[in-house]
């Protein structure tokens, strides 16, 4: 009775859809288990906020700022709308009181309430996050077959990039999700148009009418995000009229196909419009008043690249190349450069699926970030604003991993080689065990590693770091002395005891203040260099690298710089 369930256990596991959910529960497991590891990013209480601000302003009549109304909202208020959902259940549900204390500082309060919406927030970018997992799958299961799918995920994973950002970044996760959800499905549906019958192709209340509406409402969703998920709308029709170049009549395709494109763009246009701010009083011009201010959009920061701060305004054509190149573990850099060609050299024995994948891939990985250059756009905190190309490289890596391996006839050689890649995966392991929870400031080892970025490059530019500074002061310092902070000083305020008085340093008057205080400052811009004659206390460290830093300051060495 043994021999037969265990065989049944072992054909379960070589089933290749089960062996892709398998390995995704898996990273969700993993993931949620550090999920309460990660900080404040700089944007969050931004983000958060700006639910409120667009509310609270619509309902009293008021114009809506350009900080607010020009940004999808689709994430922000999913967010909230599940926050609101949790409180509900759990105060009328399960009769719990979920009142915090309250405290004095009202500011204090704000923080803390707000700090649980986020807690809500990071739980959902990281189960959106999933979504590009299951999506990377689908592509390589149609590239190079669904046997080994399973390893699409893995090594999406381990992009410490894209990782590190899955639990606390608030918009560019959610877009990579979506943006490569709409690539699978984006060329699933070219390839349903072209073979679909001629007598099926008309509106109505049939299958093809559905599918293109419900993706008009994907890209909708995406476009919701950020803006740039709008070019779907022309991603789609030119993958189709690529794919069926000398095969099909492209007049009489257009002809036939131009009522569901058109579908598509309605669908898209009431979701979008439903998640633009700015489109709930001009309905018509919302769109090219949200393009023209974001692509000119000027960011007044600095961003420190090549050892020199440097305008995010006047960001040197390179600066996004070099940032992958030294951003992007090795392994992937290689199989990267291996299967673009290797790809495009088997284009044409590809299956119509196939070549509306490949042709959808490469405009995920390259159109928008060539147009950034060419466009000489304001770039800023590395390489997180083009987070959704990492997922198009991870399928082209985890497709020539896999067609390597099914190069190889003999068994001992496929297991050499099958050794060779864990080998040369694992110092990436390493190296995000190191940096955890910072995974995200992660360098490949053949540019020297975080340590030879140091004073290159920027680090934790988000302020994750903030945190760990604040809890070493909690359990170490004295409860007696104020917190002077580095901007924005709601990441550490949020993690400190409440007896404990933090202060933002752009409002911290030594004159008016003698008595000693500590000295908090994340690691950007000039902040670590303000209070420097101040003794050294402690840093947040990652291989040997300071992050933020706590300095004690009192009357023998107190002295603004």
């Amino acid at each position: 009775m043994t021999i037969p369930y265990f065989s049944s256990i072992i054909y379960l596991l070589r089933n290749s859809y089960l062996r892709i959910v398998l390995k995704i529960i898996l990273l969700a497991t993993i993931g949620f288990s550090v999920i309460s590891n990660y900080g404040i990013s700089w944007d969050e209480h931004w983000e958060i906020n700006m639910v409120f601000w667009n509310v609270n302003l619509i309902t009293k009549g008021k114009e809506l700022p350009s900080d607010a109304k020009y940004y999808g909202t689709v994430f922000n208020f999913s967010s909230e709308a599940i926050f609101q959902a949790n409180e509900i259940f759990q105060n009328k549900l399960l009769q719990k009181n979920l009142n915090q204390p309250t405290y004095e500082d009202e500011e204090y309060n704000i923080l803390l309430r707000t700090y649980k919406r986020i807690k809500i927030k990071h739980i959902l970018t990281f189960l959106i996050s999933l979504v590009t997992y299951f999506s990377v799958a689908g592509i390589v299961a149609i590239l190079a077959g669904l046997e080994f799918a399973w390893l699409a995920p893995i090594n999406l994973a381990l992009f410490p990039r894209f990782w590190g950002h899955s639990f606390f970044n608030p918009k560019d996760i959610p877009f990579a999700a979506m943006f490569t959800l709409a690539t699978l499905l984006g060329a699933c549906l070219v390839n349903y148009y072209i073979k679909a019958n001629q007598e099926d192709i008309k509106l109505g209340i049939n299958r093809i009418t559905i599918y293109s509406i419900l993706y008009g409402i994907l890209i909708g969703l995406v476009t919701g995000t950020r803006i740039g998920g709008f070019f779907f709308l022309f991603f789609v029709p030119i993958t189709h009229i690529i794919v069926i170049l000398g095969k099909k009549n492209i007049y009489k395709e257009i002809k036939n196909f131009w009522c569901f494109y058109g579908a598509i763009f309605l669908s898209w246009m009431v979701t979008t419009t439903i998640f633009y701010p700015a489109s709930w009083s001009n309905p018509i011009g919302w769109f090219f008043e949200t393009l023209q201010y974001l692509s000119k959009h000027k960011w007044s920061g600095t961003v420190f690249f090549d050892g020199k701060f440097i305008s995010g305004q006047s960001i040197p054509w390179h600066y996004l190349p070099k940032l992958l190149l030294i951003t992007t573990p090795l392994i992937f850099l290689v199989t990267f450069v291996i299967g673009l060609p290797w790809i495009l050299f088997k284009y044409k024995k590809f299956t119509n699926l196939q070549r509306a994948c490949v042709i959808l891939l490469l405009l995920q990985v390259f159109f928008l970030p060539m147009i950034a250059i060419i466009r000489e756009s304001t770039i800023y905190d590395g390489i997180r604003q083009f987070i959704f190309i990492l997922p198009g490289i991870a399928v082209i890596c985890s497709t020539t991993f896999i067609w390597i391996y099914q190069k190889i006839s003999r068994k001992t050689f496929q297991l050499f080689t099958c050794a060779l890649i864990v080998a040369l995966l694992s110092p990436i392991v390493l190296d995000m065990v190191a940096l955890h929870p910072y995974e995200y400031i992660y360098f490949n080892r053949i540019s020297g590693g975080l340590p030879k970025a140091y004073n290159q490059y920027e680090t934790d530019y988000w302020g994750l770091s903030m945190r760990e500074a604040m809890e070493w002061i909690n359990n170490n310092g004295k409860a007696s002395l104020n917190v002077v902070s580095s901007h924005p000083v709601r990441l550490s305020k949020t993690f400190a005891n409440p007896e404990i008085k933090v202060i933002d340093y752009r409002e911290f008057n030594q004159t008016e203040n003698s008595q000693p205080f500590y000295y908090l400052a994340m690691p950007r811009w000039d902040y670590q260099d303000k209070f420097s004659e101040c003794e050294l206390v402690y840093q947040v460290m990652r291989q040997g690298v300071p992050l933020s830093i706590v300095r004690k300051c009192d009357s023998s060495n107190l002295f603004v710089k």
